[in-house]
């Protein structure tokens, strides 16, 4: 994620809110690429407002404390089920919490 300051007004806008940039304003510019076996490289890059850039950062930092101290609520619970092998049927695997996707 590279930050930047446009120097001209900007086509593209945010992909969250939607905001234009004009000149002078400091965007994010976030580059991803992918390497897929029919296509070959495929690449997209899209454009952060420094707003939206600030609430997805203090999101994953929230949700990092958050997961720390989950006390996995009953009613978040799931149990994953898997195959047994050699048959049609599945048996319970193993309860996770829905929250903080920790093994319970």
């Amino acid at each position: 994620m590279k930050r930047l300051v446009a120097s001209r007004k900007l086509k593209r806008t945010c992909i969250y809110c939607n905001r234009s940039f004009i000149r002078g304003d400091v965007y994010y510019k976030v580059r991803e690429v992918y390497d897929i076996d029919e296509c070959g490289i495929v690449a997209c890059e899209y454009l952060i407002c420094p707003r939206c850039h600030y609430h997805d950062n203090e999101q994953r930092r929230r949700y990092k404390a958050f997961k720390e101290k989950c006390s996995h609520p009953e009613n978040f619970r799931r149990t994953k089920y898997r195959y047994i092998p050699g048959e049609c049927v599945q048996e319970p695997d193993y309860d996770y919490c829905d929250l903080c996707g920790k093994i319970v």
